[in-house]
């Protein structure tokens, strides 16, 4: 089952790299955003979820809440028992905002 994963993964990876505007877009904003020292790289961030919810890192996005007023990291993750949560992170200060299991 973790090759299957693995294998998916890659997919889903590979898949998010097809060149489209949207995706040049969102790389180029996430890049000048950790190079201005607004937030965090995935390198600091990901033990960060890790040690929240342990798991496969399924599918991450950036974006910015006005509801918390600050960039977020949201990821999904599959626990060990095929369990999908939500996971948001400050991704600025790497601060838990939220986890949940996600039902979706």
């Amino acid at each position: 089952m973790r090759n299957r994963l693995r294998a998916g993964m890659a997919l889903l990876v590979a898949g998010c790299c097809l060149p489209s505007a949207q995706a040049d877009s969102d790389a180029d904003r996430a890049r000048r955003l950790v190079q201005q020292g607004v937030i965090l790289p995935l390198e600091e961030i990901l033990p960060l979820v890790r040690a929240v919810k342990p798991g496969t890192l399924i599918e991450l996005e950036l974006h910015y809440e006005r509801e918390h007023d600050a960039h977020v990291y949201e990821m999904e993750v599959l626990d060990s028992q095929g369990r999908l949560w939500e996971v948001e992170l400050d991704a600025t200060t790497g601060e838990l905002i939220e986890v949940e299991p996600d039902d979706d």
